[in-house]
This record gives structure tokens, sequence and C-alpha cells, in this order.
């Protein structure tokens, strides 16, 4: 079984639907090898992040609402059954999460932001 997850992509600032199996498709598709998880609301609403975000050199990231500390690198939000811990479908939308995230790439010690919301590929 699968669950529909989102994944917010810093490097190219854009977000898109894919389907999750298990944690290796979470590192797949996150591009990287080791994760933390970042709950956002009080849905269950899951981001899967870089855990080495800022020692491996990454230079672009997020924000996103609900969670006040920049992100680095890309993320899979995924939903998350409180009861049991269990993965689940995002209850959160393509176009509610681009109106909540906002990418930027870091130069030297200086974050540049991006104006724009990401784009959704579909």
């Amino acid at each position: 079984m699968s669950n529909t997850a989102i994944l917010i992509n810093a490097n190219d600032n854009t977000i898109s639907l894919v389907s999750i199996k298990d944690y290796k498709d979470i590192s797949k598709f996150g591009q990287f090898d080791l994760f933390t998880c970042v709950q956002i609301d009080a849905k269950g609403n899951t981001l899967y992040v870089d855990d080495e975000g800022l020692l491996n050199g990454t230079s672009r990231g997020f924000v996103i609402e609900g969670y006040e500390q920049p992100l680095m690198g890309n993320a899979v939000l995924l939903g998350t059954n409180l009861n049991t811990g269990d993965s689940k479908d995002t209850s959160l939308s393509l176009e509610k999460v681009a109106s909540m995230v906002r990418c930027f790439v870091r130069v030297g010690r200086m974050i540049v932001r991006s104006a724009d919301a990401p784009k959704i590929i579909a």
C-alpha cells in the first residue's frame, strides 16, 4: 500500500505529488540518506527532511508556515496517524502547500528567499 505525499524540491522551487511505499521512497524522493521528522500541524502532517542538511554543504532550503526555522534541502510531506504513528496520505493540497512554502538559497551567511511560491508540477 502506498501513501500520497508532497515533494518539496528546494533545488527547483517546485512541489509535486509522489507515492510513498516505505522509508526508502522518502529517501529517494527527498534525495537524502538520513532524515528526521518535523510535525507542522495538529492534524499530523509531517515533513521528512535531510537530517544532515546543515552539515553536508546544502545551499538550498525552504521555510514553511507552522515551523519557524529554515530547513535545508528537499522534503517529503506525509500525513501521520496520531493514534498509531503510521504514515497516511497528507491532508494538505498542492495549492495549500505552495502558499505555505518559500524556498531560498544560502550564499555564505546570507539567505536569499524566493519571492515566488513554488511551481506546482502535476
